[in-house]
């Protein structure tokens, strides 16, 4: 399968269709302020969805549980103003500026950005600051995803053009190998948020073979790496969710470390060898 990234180009346009949740789908629609808080029996349960171990984050949160709100949000407004459009994860940002600690009250406020025009549907910006309850800023996730317009993706089974393979490159090693299950994946996602994760024949109409892992859950994975040297304080990362991974695909997780001997680049492999999605480490510090 040729990768969605490559295929998106556009401009800005804009929808002011209120959904059923209030939501509008517009640059500038600011969500309601939100209070999220992931305490240690939560990120336990989410943690086994991933075979991660429940240690591996010690007492702080795994900055992808607070990361994957904007997603969930997001998806929420382009299903109840869109419902018939299918909904793909493929950019995530994040910054963190400190810890969050299990059982810690973080406020969470964010926007729609842009939304621009590209040949598959829309692809959606977004921006969310996530705060103390002193105001301190502790991390901040700016997100993209493809809303796509059922009538443009390609039949299940169809031809798809070639993909390149992934060039190889140095300095890259197995870190972990996941396989994920039908189980697993619902289990992480929830039944019924997003039906391109838990139900096969709406995967087909959307141009895929099986349902695909939710992108939060891949990121996990490829934020894994960082905590395993010692739990970063502050970082800041850029994913890329290249090419879709199905629910019943073993994956390797694969780094690269820099002089200082910190990961710089995470990446998921696919059993074909091509790269799903990537993480290039902006910074890093303890």
């Amino acid at each position: 399968m040729s990768s969605v990234e490559d295929q998106l180009h556009g401009s800005t346009a804009t929808e002011r269709q209120p959904g059923a949740a209030g939501h509008e789908v517009r640059p500038g629609y600011r969500f309601p302020s939100a209070t999220l808080m992931i305490d240690e029996a939560e990120q336990r349960r989410l943690h086994g969805h991933c075979a991660i171990p429940p240690e591996r984050w010690g007492g702080s949160v795994d900055p992808t549980f607070l990361a994957r709100y904007p997603i969930r949000v997001i998806g929420d407004a382009l299903f109840s103003c869109h419902p018939d459009r299918g909904y793909v994860h493929m950019v995530h940002r994040i910054v963190q500026s400190a810890p969050v600690s299990l059982g810690e009250a973080i406020t969470v406020d964010g926007m729609f950005v842009a939304v621009d025009p590209v040949p598959r549907g829309w692809m959606m910006k977004g921006r969310f600051e996530y705060r103390r309850a002193d105001g301190s800023l502790v991390m901040v996730v700016e997100p993209e995803a493809l809303m796509a317009d059922r009538t443009r993706m390609p039949p299940a089974g169809a031809p798809k053009a070639a993909s390149a393979a992934t060039p190889a490159e140095p300095g890259f090693e197995a870190v972990t190998e996941k396989h994920f299950t039908p189980e697993n994946v619902v289990g992480y996602s929830g039944k019924g948020r997003n039906p391109i994760h838990d139900d096969p024949d709406h995967a087909r109409i959307m141009g895929f073979r099986a349902p695909i892992v939710a992108g939060n859950q891949l990121i996990n994975l490829l934020l894994e790496p960082l905590a395993m040297a010692g739990k970063p304080r502050r970082f800041e990362v850029d994913v890329r969710l290249r090419r879709p991974v199905f629910w019943d695909e073993a994956v390797t997780v694969e780094g690269r470390k820099g002089p200082d001997g910190r990961w710089t680049h995470t990446r998921i492999v696919k059993p074909d060898g091509r790269v799903a999605s990537d993480c290039v480490v902006i910074a890093i510090e303890d």
